[in-house]
């Protein structure tokens, strides 16, 4: 009697152990992909850093608008809305390329608005 109740113990406690892990991944895995898919936090936090340097004339800014475009380019086919904003971060970089900062400035300035207006659809 007692190894018949041990026995169905243990598959008791592997089911409940397996539904448990299993349901965290799921959990996990969805949470992560919806993530990915509908915020731009990231990107508008890379466009902010990258204000200063641009007022400043700062070339290094390149990187940060750099760092915020290839972020975006994995987001697009689900998110064809933001297509203007990242067109907007290529436009800034270009700008910088040619040291007119004040247009770079501006493409940013109107890819961060474009973002904060799909992060809070």
């Amino acid at each position: 009697m007692q190894v018949i109740m041990k026995s169905s113990t243990t598959k008791v406690f592997v089911f409940v152990m397996s539904t448990v892990i299993g349901l965290s991944i799921f959990t996990l895995t969805n949470s992560n992909a919806y993530a990915q898919q509908k915020g731009f936090t990231e990107e508008v936090n890379l466009l902010n850093q990258a204000i200063p340097a641009l007022e400043n004339h700062d070339k290094n800014a390149k990187k940060t608008l750099f760092d915020a475009e290839e972020i975006m380019e994995d987001k697009l086919k689900d998110n064809p809305d933001a297509v203007t904003a990242e067109k907007r971060i290529e436009a800034a970089i270009k700008m910088v390329g040619e040291d007119n900062f004040q247009a770079a400035l501006d493409h940013t300035n109107e890819a961060i608005k474009s973002l904060n207006e799909l992060n809070n659809k």
